[in-house]
C-alpha cells in the first residue's frame, strides 16, 4: 500500500474524530479523484465508509455528470442488494453505475465530457442544477427508454442487458429510473422548492408547489403521476402523511379527483409498510438482528403509527370519491393485524418459557457471565406486547393478546415458584447468593412487564427476604 493509501486507511478508522469541516474537504477531494472513474478503488471504498456520517453532516457534494443524472431520483435510492425483490417507489443504488454506463454508450462520451466541463465552470457554491439537468435528463430518459422498449420486445437483447445491470430486479429499477427522468425537471423543481428531507410539516405554500408539480406532470405526461407520489414519500419523515398531503392538494383544486390520488397514495403506503415489515421478518428470522435489540418493540410502535395514519386517511376520504382507497386502507389494517399476531404475540409464551428454563446462564448478573443480549430480546418481546395492547382492540386481537400474556405470566409464576421452593427446601450458600439474586431480578423484570410494578415489587420483596432468611439459617 502507498503512503497516501495508508494515510487514507488510517484516517477512515478515525472517521468519528474528524472535524466536520475537514471531512467535507476530504470528501470533496476524494470525489474529484473519482470523477469520471467509478472504479477507483481507494476513493470508492473510503466514500463508502464515510457514507453514514455524510448522511448526518450532509455537506455540499461535488457535482458530476453522473451525480446530475441521479439527482431527480436521489431521494428514492436505497442500499437494497441487486438480488432482493423490487420495492415499489424505491430504486437500488446498485443500478446507478451500470445504468450510467449504458447511457454514456448511447449519448456519447463527448457530450458527457462537455457537461462535465460546464459543471466545473459553474463551481462549488452552485445551488441549483436545473439548467444543466434540463439538458441532460431528457437525453438520459430517451436513451433508457430505447433500451427498455427494445428489451421488452426482444428477449435476447434483454438477456444481454440484465447481467450488466446486476440481475432481473435491477431491470425493474432501470425502468423506474427512466420514468423519473422523463419528468426529471418537474421532480427537481419540486425538490428545490420544498423543505429539506426529512419533511415533518408542509405549509400551504409547500402544498401549492406540490399541486403545481402534479398539474405540470398531468399536462405533459400524466402516466408519470405516480412518480410524484414516490418522490414525495421518499422525502417525508412519516410516509403515512402522504395521503393527507394529497387530500390538501385536491382541496386546493390543483389536482385530479381525491379518489384517484388516494388510490396511488394508498398503494405507496401499503408498499412502504410491507417493505418495512419484510425487513422485520428477516431480522427476526435471522436471530442476529444486525446488533439491533428492539426489533419487536420498534415494530409495535410502527404498527401503532401506521394505524393512526390509516384512521386519519379514512376520515379524510369520507364524502369523497375515494371509497376504493378507503377499502384498501381496511385491507392494510388486516396486514397490521397479521404482522402483530405473527411477530409480537404468537409463540411468546413458548419462547419465554425456554429462556426461563435457562435463566441461571442467561441472567445478566450471574457471576458476570450472563448473556445480556438474550435477556434484552425477551424484554423487547414483552415491551412490544404491552405496546400492542394499546391498539389490540382496534385490530381485533385483544383476546389473542390477553391469552398469550396469561401464558407468559403463568411461565414466570412457575419459575419464581420453583425458585422459592428450592430455596425453602434446599437452603442457600453464601457463594450462590449472587446467582440466586440474578435469577430473581431477571424474573421480576419480566413479571413487571407482564403484570405491573405492584405485583413485581411484591415478588421481589418476598424473594429477597427468603434469600436473606436462608443465608442466615446457613450461618446458624
Amino acid at each position: 500500500m502507498t503512503d497516501v493509501g495508508k494515510s487514507l486507511g488510517d484516517l477512515s478508522q478515525r472517521l468519528s474524530q474528524i472535524p466536520e469541516a475537514t471531512l467535507v474537504e476530504l470528501v470533496w477531494s476524494l470525489e474529484g479523484k473519482r470523477a469520471g472513474n467509478h472504479t477507483d478503488s481507494t476513493a470508492v471504498t473510503l466514500l463508502g465508509q464515510f457514507r453514514p456520517r455524510l448522511q448526518l453532516v450532509r455537506p455540499v457534494r461535488r457535482m458530476t455528470a453522473k451525480r446530475l443524472f441521479a439527482l431527480p431520483f436521489e431521494d428514492m435510492l436505497t442500499n437494497t442488494p441487486p438480488n432482493k425483490p423490487k420495492i415499489i417507489g424505491k430504486i437500488s443504488r446498485h443500478v446507478i453505475n451500470p445504468a450510467w454506463d449504458l447511457i454514456v454508450d448511447k449519448i456519447g462520451r463527448t457530450e458527457v465530457e462537455q457537461i462535465e466541463e460546464e459543471i466545473r465552470k459553474v463551481g462549488r457554491a452552485h445551488t441549483s442544477w436545473l439548467a444543466l439537468g434540463e439538458r441532460l435528463w431528457p437525453q438520459c430518459a430517451t436513451a433508457l427508454r430505447e433500451i427498455v422498449t427494445r428489451g421488452e420486445k426482444n428477449v435476447s437483447y434483454r438477456a444481454e442487458v440484465v447481467p450488466k445491470l446486476g440481475g432481473p430486479e435491477m431491470w425493474l429499477d432501470l425502468q423506474d429510473v427512466c420514468d423519473v427522468l422523463e419528468i426529471g425537471l418537474e421532480i427537481q423543481q419540486m425538490r428545490d422548492n420544498l423543505p429539506p428531507k426529512p419533511i415533518v410539516a408542509l405549509t400551504d405554500e409547500d402544498i401549492g408547489v406540490i399541486g403545481q408539480t402534479v398539474m405540470a406532470v398531468d399536462e405533459r405526461m400524466k402516466v408519470r403521476a405516480p412518480v410524484v407520489v414516490y418522490a414525495l414519500v421518499a422525502r417525508l419523515d412519516q410516509p403515512t402523511e402522504i395521503l393527507s398531503i394529497f387530500v390538501r392538494v385536491a382541496e386546493k383544486g390543483m389536482a385530479g379527483s381525491t379518489g384517484e390520488l388516494a388510490s396511488i397514495t394508498t398503494e405507496v403506503m401499503v408498499t412502504d409498510m410491507e417493505q418495512r415489515f419484510e425487513e422485520v421478518r428477516r431480522q427476526i428470522a435471522s436471530g442476529a438482528n444486525d446488533g439491533k435489540i428492539t426489533v419487536r418493540e420498534d415494530l409495535a410502535k410502527e404498527v401503532g403509527h401506521h394505524l393512526e395514519g390509516i384512521n386519519k386517511g379514512k376520515e379524510q376520504l369520507k364524502g369523497t370519491s375515494g371509497a376504493a382507497a378507503a377499502r384498501r386502507l381496511d385491507r392494510v389494517r388486516m396486514k397490521l393485524k397479521e404482522m402483530v399476531s405473527a411477530n409480537v404475540i404468537e409463540n411468546a409464551g413458548k419462547e419465554i418459557a425456554t429462556v426461563l428454563a435457562d435463566l441461571k446462564r442467561l441472567a445478566p448478573m450471574a457471576t458476570g457471565e450472563g448473556d445480556i443480549t438474550e435477556m434484552q430480546q425477551v424484554e423487547d418481546r414483552l415491551l412490544a406486547m404491552q405496546l400492542a395492547a394499546k391498539y389490540a382492540g382496534e385490530l381485533g386481537i385483544s383476546q389473542e393478546l390477553k391469552d398469550e400474556l396469561k401464558r407468559v405470566e403463568g411461565h414466570i409464576d412457575g419459575h419464581t415458584g420453583k425458585l422459592f421452593f428450592d430455596l425453602r427446601s434446599k437452603g442457600l450458600k453464601a457463594e450462590n447468593r449472587e446467582a440466586a439474586e440474578a435469577d430473581l431480578y431477571s424474573s421480576v423484570r419480566m413479571l413487571e412487564l407482564v403484570s405491573g410494578a405492584e405485583r413485581a415489587e411484591k415478588t421481589l420483596v418476598e424473594g429477597l427476604s427468603l434469600i436473606d432468611e436462608k443465608l442466615a439459617e446457613n450461618k446458624g
